[in-house]
């Protein structure tokens, strides 16, 4: 069963703690997502995978507040967005781990901010947590690498899933309501390599080539394509659970 943290009293947590239930603690960001998706789209988009494996896993689960703020040094020139440092956002997310881990001896990280140099702080924290409290089990779910990351589709896969076809779906899935569709079908296909721009230099969307803050084709996005990309997500996010912390 899944429980909200927020809701629970410190008795029910404590006793949920003892009973086995896995901690989920949702990660974002808030940051811009092109001129149709909402600054939460990271956070709406974590946490919905976290509803989700509460639905399907064998023991009960209690899904935490989200971090909503990190590094987002390529959102940085849009308007909303709140880029934290390196350093702040190591710390912070630690500082909320121990917290967690000072009742919870397995909890699950579950990030949806993409950003590659936020993901490496993502599974910083939880490495040296995991190594401080020895008695923590810490799981780090992570959807880019193989063989989850190429079932994601070829948007995803080659640097243009940032408010493109990817996370416009995952949101058509999740918060509908959240989409403006009259701006997603405005806007045109951007296909533009993300990786190799910042391997040449680049350091924000601008220099990108993303001058509205996406990526890729918001056009494509189906709530049929967002259900079958969050069963792949949360099928990965399961499989580590279950190898790691039960």
């Amino acid at each position: 069963m899944r429980y909200l943290a927020r809701e629970l009293s410190w008795p029910k947590v404590k006793a949920l703690a003892e009973s086995g239930a896995v901690a989920l603690l949702p990660v974002g960001s808030t940051e811009a997502h092109g001129p149709h998706l909402p600054l939460s789209v990271d956070v709406v988009i974590a946490e919905e995978v976290c509803r989700r494996i509460g639905e399907r896993l064998e023991v009960d689960t209690v899904v935490f507040p989200p971090s909503a703020y990190s590094l987002t040094d390529f959102a940085a020139p849009f308007s909303g967005t709140v880029s934290v440092p390196a350093e702040t956002s190591k710390a912070l997310l630690s500082s909320v781990l121990t917290g967690i881990a000072g009742s919870f001896s397995r909890i699950a990280v579950i990030n949806h901010h993409l950003e590659p140099a936020h993901f490496r702080i993502v599974h910083a924290a939880a490495k040296e947590v995991q190594a401080t409290l020895p008695n923590a089990k810490i799981v780090v779910a992570d959807h880019r690498r193989e063989p989850t990351g190429p079932k994601l589709g070829h948007e995803f896969m080659h640097g243009g899933s940032h408010a493109g076809g990817y996370e416009t779906s995952l949101m058509l899935a999740a918060a509908p309501q959240l989409v403006d569709t009259a701006a997603t079908r405005s806007l045109a296909p951007l296909t533009v390599d993300l990786p190799a721009r910042i391997k040449a230099g680049a350091t924000n969307f601008l220099e990108c080539g993303g001058p509205q803050a996406y990526f890729g084709d918001p056009g494509a996005a189906s709530a049929a394509e967002g259900e079958r990309l969050f069963e792949i997500i949360v099928e990965q996010a399961l499989s580590a659970i279950r190898e790691r912390l039960l």
